[in-house]
């Protein structure tokens, strides 16, 4: 049973999460900068295939592609920083965090020891930026998902941050973000809404979020075992509203959310 914690907050300290927002910035522009030259020098996305793609929309899912292949590593200081601010942002009052950022408390989140940095490995250093941005973008959002509050909730359900971690993993396939170009009406519909929005993935994935606890509770008394299920509806949904639509908004109103 994951424990619900009423230690859980979302009020991120400025500190912590400065070194971060420095470092990630630098790292993106090194990113976007590399990912110019490799749209203009056709060393990635094969242009025939990428004819009805803006500039700007080859250069931004070049960008997420690459950073969805970052690995965590905690030889990384951007990489520490994102976790301590996860940390943070997700526990009201802390216990310090120990230098080796290992706790027990880590576990009233989800997380299956007691270091996030292994469950990272599915997703990558993605996954914990996505939940980062979830915490200090949709404050509200992240409280309601991280502790549960909303509905009749299950006897036993499912972790919050490993349920992020692999929406993250299933979005990077579904969206085909490593994919040479959109094969399907879902990537292409994400690749016209990132050429719009800096932080598209992040706004889809936490769309996707929202959905998936809402399939949760339409379950009534789901278990950990119901969740591939749940994921799957939830991926389900998603592909249906975004087939036909032109905006975040349209994705929104589609999914009730």
């Amino acid at each position: 049973r994951e424990t619900t914690s009423k230690m859980g907050g979302a009020s991120s300290s400025r500190d912590g999460s400065t070194a971060f927002h420095f470092v990630h910035t630098i790292g993106t522009l090194f990113a976007a900068i590399v990912a110019q030259i490799a749209v203009t020098f056709g060393l990635t996305k094969p242009a025939s295939t990428y004819a009805k793609l803006s500039e700007d929309a080859k250069v931004k899912l070049n960008i997420l592609a690459m950073r969805a292949d970052v690995a965590y590593d905690e030889t990384k200081i951007e990489h520490v920083d994102a976790l301590s601010a996860l940390f943070k942002a997700s526990f009201e009052h802390p216990a310090k965090l120990p230098r080796d950022l290992k706790s027990e408390i880590w576990k009233n989140m989800g997380w299956q020891g007691v270091s996030p940095a292994t469950d990272f490995r599915a997703a990558g250093f993605l996954s914990l930026e996505n939940l980062l941005w979830l915490a200090q973008e949709k404050p509200e959002l992240y409280r309601a998902l991280r502790h549960k509050t909303r509905g009749k909730r299950s006897e036993y359900e499912y972790p919050f941050a490993i349920a992020g971690v692999t929406l993250t993993y299933k979005l990077v396939k579904i969206l085909d973000i490593k994919q040479p170009a959109p094969t399907t009406a879902t990537g292409a519909c994400f690749a016209r809404l990132i050429a719009q929005h800096e932080d598209a993935f992040e706004a889809v994935y936490a769309q996707a979020f929202d959905v998936l606890d809402q399939t949760w509770l339409e379950f009534g008394n789901a278990t950990y075992m119901d969740f591939p299920r749940v994921m799957e509806i939830t991926l389900s949904k998603l592909e249906k509203a975004m087939d036909k639509a032109q905006s975040l908004e349209d994705i929104a109103t589609s999914l009730g959310v």
